[in-house]
């Protein structure tokens, strides 16, 4: 369930940085800088607040999805570690099952010699 939600996050998260990117750019490198260009200084100091406006949210963002990344980081290793414990166990319950097979096919074959020996007339195993 995690990992899909991580999913939906990362294009969601994709999504808006390639967004973020390209207003970026719009407000910024498209500036007219060459052959004696004149440009509005409230104007160009308004795109680059807005692109420092962008790129700090974008920061807050990043630095809650690390925390959240580690987490989940933390979370995976932690499902690794025990499925590697469960992994042996199950091995050795595989083990103990087999033994307990054979245990059966043992007793089996003595309780089959036990009734073959009760239905043996005495007359027949005594000695002479």
């Amino acid at each position: 369930m995690y990992l899909e939600e991580s999913s939906l996050m990362e294009r969601d998260y994709s999504s808006s940085l390639l967004g973020a990117i390209e207003a970026l750019r719009a407000s910024t490198l498209r500036l007219p800088v060459v052959g004696g260009a004149r440009a509005d200084v409230q104007n160009v100091k308004d795109a680059i607040s807005s692109a420092v406006d962008v790129m700090q949210a974008m920061a807050s963002s990043i630095c809650l999805l690390l925390s959240k990344a580690g987490e989940v980081n933390s979370l995976v290793a932690e499902l690794a570690h025990v499925s590697a414990k469960e992994h042996v166990l199950l091995c050795h319950c595989k083990d103990l099952l087999s033994a307990i097979a054979a245990m059966q096919v043992k007793e089996c074959s003595v309780r089959t010699q036990i009734l073959q020996l009760e239905r043996i007339p005495s007359s027949l195993t005594t000695k002479v």
